[in-house]
């Protein structure tokens, strides 16, 4: 079993986000809520970076085509840059879903916030330093996992402030949330411990692959859960 999932890994990844985009967007025909149409979006946008992320792997063969060659000497051999862009808009679509979610004024005027600084230093970051091409943001995983695990927090309070508390199993923002708010604590220690990730250390290196293939399943299953059941509750 283990081999299987670690051989097909890239395959189950993707698979899963597509069955997350495409409930999401069964979803949001059937119902017409607009307020999760971001979220939806977010989730399309994860599908096609991941797909296109693959394309390193295109470039280790040996074509002879000029453009070819050029790429694979170019900057872009790598697909750092494109995950660099994906995580900058993965923070803010998060925050303009989160924002739009909620009502209270406060934690709407923190998320913006929190989205234009993260924003900002990104830029910043990037402006001045080489690391849009060959890394990400220092400590990228622990401020993304700091920014998302406070919009969900905030989602949280509010709902169980409101009357929404009463049916939150119909509600698939709060499976989005739990889904998010686990996703993030469970891999930020993986990346925390990414100075082990050698390839000498081979139990390391599949450990780490298999259990985040794992949480991704479940979260982005998570995903797709919570719109079907809550499209299903919505019909009763």
């Amino acid at each position: 079993m283990k081999d299987f999932l670690l051989n097909n890994y890239g395959v189950i990844t993707k698979t899963v986000e597509f069955i997350a985009a495409l409930s999401g967007t069964i979803y949001l025909i059937k119902t017409k809520n607009d307020t999760l149409k971001i979220f939806v979006q977010y989730l399309w946008l994860t599908v096609i970076v991941e797909w296109l992320g693959i394309y390193p792997q295109i470039l280790q063969n040996n074509y002879n085509y000029s453009w070819y060659i050029d790429l694979k000497n170019s900057l872009f051999c790598e697909n750092i840059w494109l995950y660099n862009i994906y995580s900058l808009l993965t923070i803010g679509l998060l925050g303009v879903f989160y924002s739009d979610l909620l009502s209270t004024k406060i934690f709407k005027v923190i998320i913006r916030g929190v989205v234009v600084f993260y924003t900002v230093f990104s830029v910043i970051f990037y402006i001045f330093t080489d690391g849009f091409f060959i890394k990400g943001l220092p400590y990228d995983n622990i401020l993304a996992s700091a920014i998302v695990s406070l919009f969900v927090v905030f989602y949280f309070i509010e709902l169980m402030r409101s009357e929404f508390i009463l049916m939150y199993y119909k509600l698939p923002s709060f499976y989005i949330s739990v889904a998010l708010l686990l996703w993030y604590l469970m891999v930020t220690p993986l990346f925390i411990f990414n100075a082990y990730f050698y390839a000498v250390n081979t139990q390391f290196i599949e450990f780490r692959a298999l259990l985040l293939l794992l949480i991704n399943i479940f979260t982005y299953l998570c995903f797709a859960f919570g719109f079907w059941y809550s499209l299903k509750k919505s019909k009763l």
